[in-house]
């Protein structure tokens, strides 16, 4: 796929600003620290600048002080520096105390663009002749109409799904990049453990599909991953043979890069990112569609990776490799996109 690699040009004093939710850990904080962790050890001037959200407690979470990225609480306005914005923040967009500064969004996940983009449009979609004034970008909506019509906004991708879905709406990226699987979590592998006959799955990522499927196979030992402290994942994922997930992975999800790293064989929906096999590099076989009538073949496969697991696990070898490799091709997608002048 054609992709333009001009990078962001970065002088000796400039500032590179990440926004990154207060106090908030999930998968798109901890990209967002890892990016300024090794932006710093590459020599470039990076801060993380925190905003709050409803569900903010601290400002620094505990679980990235370890990526030690200093924070500021102002900015200063100026083209030679450059904010980073997540695809679910973009109201500096709008805001004139940053007019000068420059700004990449970088598309941690589609899914979770339109939801915040549907509530900022909710908001005003009562306002007096809302299709006239936003037609006009009186709101501060930043759809897709908007942004072409903003070439100084530079996009940046972190999946190839997001890659994808920008060059469809006719947006350019100025190149991609990824995150990587913490080190805590490669750390607590053990491969001493016997498997057993366990079925894992994230009951916040999916729906009546997977509990469906569940229903018709009561003679198999299902365990939900919820309300579990890393630990206890890393736990379970060590002794289960199988992960199934037919959620809507908005973008490279941490879970499913969990179980693999864990010896875990897979069953994979093909919503959003897990469609590409550049995101999830699985064999065909184990990607099913959520359609009732592939459910007797899923549950085919679901019984072939239980009876079959040390023959089928080594399917999954390419993959798990992959992810050994993911801070390395981190550090050299920052390279290619943050350029020093």
């Amino acid at each position: 796929m054609k992709q333009q690699l001009n990078g962001i040009g970065c002088y000796d004093n400039t500032r590179i600003y990440i926004f990154c939710p207060a106090g908030f850990a999930t998968g798109g904080p901890e990209a967002l620290h890892q990016l300024g962790a090794h932006l710093i050890k590459q020599g470039f001037n990076a801060f993380m600048y925190y905003y709050c959200t409803p569900d903010s407690v601290d400002v620094v979470h505990k679980n990235y002080e370890k990526y030690a990225v200093p924070h500021v609480s102002k900015l200063e306005n100026s083209s030679r520096h450059i904010m980073i914005l997540p695809e679910t923040h973009l109201s500096p967009l709008f805001s004139l105390h940053f007019n000068h500064i420059r700004k990449a969004v970088w598309w941690l996940s589609v899914v979770n663009y339109y939801i915040t983009q549907k509530h900022i449009t909710d908001k005003y979609r009562n306002k007096r002749f809302f299709k006239l004034q936003n037609f006009f970008g009186n709101f501060p909506i930043a759809s897709f109409r908007w942004f072409k019509s903003k070439k100084e906004v530079m996009h940046i991708c972190h999946s190839y799904y997001s890659q994808v879905h920008l060059l469809a709406n006719g947006i350019q990226p100025i190149g991609r990049i990824s995150d990587y699987m913490n080190s805590a979590f490669f750390n607590m592998v053990d491969e001493d453990v016997k498997k057993e006959n366990i079925i894992l799955y994230n009951p916040k990522k999916n729906d009546e599909f997977l509990d469906s499927i569940i229903a018709r196979t009561p003679n198999l030992k299902w365990i939900a991953i919820k309300d579990m402290t890393p630990v206890e994942v890393a736990y379970k994922m060590n002794k289960a043979k199988l992960y199934v997930d037919f959620g809507y992975h908005p973008g490279k999800e941490r879970m499913p890069r969990e179980a693999c790293i864990m010896r875990c064989c897979m069953i994979i929906g093909r919503n959003g990112s897990a469609a590409f096999k550049q995101d999830m590099p699985i064999p065909e076989e184990y990607r099913f569609e959520k359609k009732d009538e592939e459910i007797p073949e899923i549950i085919s496969q679901i019984n072939n990776c239980l009876e079959n697991y040390d023959i089928v696990k080594d399917d999954f070898g390419p993959y798990r490799a992959a992810l050994y490799r993911e801070e390395e091709e981190f550090v050299a997608d920052i390279k290619k996109v943050f350029i020093k002048i």
